[in-house]
């Protein structure tokens, strides 16, 4: 009996630890050649259509999900939004202490319960007060009126063209780029498409309107937020994520979190598949044609993660030469099987305790 027992516990490690899904061969195919809207109008109908996981707990939920894209070896939850992580306990159940955090505001389009708002991409777990400081703010470094909720810096930046202050949340270095990217996702996956329509988000307000929300002030939407373009953000915001993209580059940790929620959706993330894809939409490739020739998968052999951007021709020292972030360059690197922040020529944990 207690042989079985073994391999029954044996069996059901092997399972659990199962790879996960990797990129398929041709999935991006119909965007080479491609450039500006019609580039990212091609790129939503590659991606949109996936796999609903139902949000909460139970199996198939988000919990589950996250039970495999951000558990550590140790069982701890991987939570980008405070440094005090707290350990999983069986599958499909929610960690104590922890809610499931949109990263891309809920409010943004209205609350709606439907596919965006059970997007695994976008979901994290996240200590539940750090969740409840961020509220629905926007990305972006606060200037004054600053606090600390969790890791994230939480306080105010001015709007020059509403000529009003409105409050920001900015997570810690080494997580910049995977918020970017997931924003990213989300508005190619559920903005614009190609005909300038918005079939993905409802309706809201007294004047009917169909996009993101901007007709209430206490919502982030209306300071982040356009609906004139195939751009989607506001040009502050959208400044701002494409530094982070290039500031923090796709890491081994989040390359694994993609594989694992591909596993389940069964839909991609291509700004993690191809970083330098960011570029060609709202980076310095804009408006120029997508030769896909030009572009390093980040499953490349010769991909450095926390280093290389994408573009097959460049090589970190580049990257770190380019990056408009003065601070030293961060990256995140597996050794002896656990994950490690490198920040200049320091080494920390991801709980942030430095190792000497």
């Amino acid at each position: 009996m207690k042989i079985r027992f073994f391999l029954l516990l044996l069996l059901m490690s092997v399972l659990l630890s199962a790879a996960a899904e990797q990129m398929p061969e041709n999935y991006y195919d119909a965007i080479n050649g491609k450039k500006g809207e019609v580039l990212k109008g091609t790129l939503k109908t590659v991606i949109r259509a996936h796999t609903v996981i139902p949000y909460g707990s139970g199996n198939p939920s988000s919990w589950y999900v996250f039970y495999f894209s951000d558990r550590d070896e140790n069982g701890y939850c991987m939570d980008m939004y405070c440094d005090d992580w707290k350990q999983f306990g069986s599958p499909g159940t929610a960690v104590s202490g922890c809610n499931i955090e949109h990263s891309f505001a809920k409010s943004w389009w209205g609350g709606k319960e439907h596919d965006p708002y059970k997007d695994c991409f976008h979901l994290n777990p996240s200590n539940s007060t750090a969740n409840s400081a961020r509220s629905n703010f926007p990305l972006g470094v606060p200037e004054k009126d600053v606090f600390t909720s969790g890791s994230l810096r939480i306080g105010k930046i001015h709007h020059d063209s509403l000529n009003v202050d409105f409050s920001v949340f900015e997570p810690k270095d080494e997580y910049k780029g995977d918020f970017a990217r997931a924003y990213f996702y989300m508005v190619t996956c559920y903005g614009r498409d190609m005909n300038g329509d918005y079939p993905d988000l409802p309706v809201y307000g007294k004047k009917k309107t169909v996009g993101w929300r901007l007709d209430n002030k206490d919502v982030g939407s209306r300071f982040a937020m356009q609906n004139d373009n195939y751009l989607e953000f506001q040009p502050w915001e959208q400044a701002v994520l494409i530094a982070w993209h290039r500031a923090d580059p796709v890491s081994v940790k989040e390359i694994n979190r993609a594989d694992a929620v591909s596993d389940f959706q069964h839909n991609r993330n291509p700004f993690i598949d191809y970083p330098y894809l960011a570029e060609y939409i709202w980076g310095e490739k804009a408006h120029e044609t997508l030769d896909m020739a030009n572009l390093m998968a980040s499953s490349d052999p010769e991909f450095i993660p926390g280093k290389s951007n994408g573009w097959r021709d460049s090589q970190p020292s580049d990257i770190d030469q380019a990056s408009n972030d003065q601070s030293p360059i961060t990256s995140k690197v597996i050794k002896n099987g656990q994950i490690f922040i490198l920040r200049g020529d320091r080494t920390y944990t991801l709980t942030g305790q430095e190792v000497r």
